[in-house]
């Protein structure tokens, strides 16, 4: 009874926020990917499902809110995310935020907090950002960089990078993407690259994924920061 309670409270809560604010941009993503390499360690794969909705409170400020489940297939082990954004648009073309969230996985929390920057310089866009993290005692940082280049209104390539140190464990990842659009809203993504793991080398991985943009935005300003949806494989 609690249960059932406490999930219609925050089904009128969703609604009237949404009815508070406006929703100018939104996705789902559906994703998988996989190490190709010869070592054991690394030879498993990952599957990934995300939400992000973005609502504006003024022309300039918006909110941005984040869920992610992720299914690590060799070790059976599920991760789920939750995270929020607070932006501000400084120009049409330059946006500043500050985000916190968590990665629980196994019963354990992962809580993050840190800051972003877009920029859009004609058919390029850009996104940075830096991350502290910390589980139990421990801290670390992840800081991403992203580029991405406009062919034409269908299709886009690009490149990433990013820096995991957290707990302990050290992983760095660069990687060239794409996106094509198959139907209006609905994109095709993928990204080929090669992730460094202390402790196994280095790795090649393939990502592949579906991507469904809606709203005024077609899309949200901010990705997803959780961490563990940056590792490849899983």
């Amino acid at each position: 009874m609690k249960q059932t309670l406490s999930l219609a409270l925050a089904g009128l809560m969703c609604a009237s926020a949404a009815q508070a604010f406006e929703v100018t941009g939104g996705s789902l993503t559906l994703g998988y990917s996989s190490f190709f390499g010869s070592s054991d360690a690394t030879d498993v794969s990952k599957l990934s499902f995300g939400n992000s909705m973005e609502f504006a409170l003024t022309p300039e400020i918006a909110i941005q809110g984040d869920f992610s489940y992720t299914k690590l297939d060799a070790t059976g082990i599920d991760s789920s995310n939750f995270g929020l954004h607070g932006i501000y648009h400084l120009t049409p073309d330059t946006a500043l935020g500050a985000y916190v969230g968590r990665d629980r996985v196994e019963g354990r929390n992962l809580n993050y907090f840190g800051v972003e920057v877009a920029h859009q310089f004609g058919m390029i866009g850009t996104d940075a950002f830096v991350s502290i993290a910390k589980d139990g005692g421990a801290e670390g940082t992840v800081i991403g960089l992203k580029g991405d280049y406009a062919l034409n209104d269908a299709a886009s390539i690009g490149a990433r990078f990013d820096h995991i140190n957290v707990s302990g464990a050290d992983a760095n990842k660069f990687a060239v993407t794409g996106e094509v659009a198959a139907l209006p809203g609905l994109n095709l993504t993928g990204e080929i690259g090669r992730a460094k793991l202390e402790g196994f080398g280095s790795e090649p991985y393939l990502g592949l994924g579906v991507k469904v943009n809606f709203g005024e935005k077609r899309g949200t300003t901010f990705d997803n920061r959780s961490i563990i949806d940056l590792l490849p494989g899983g």
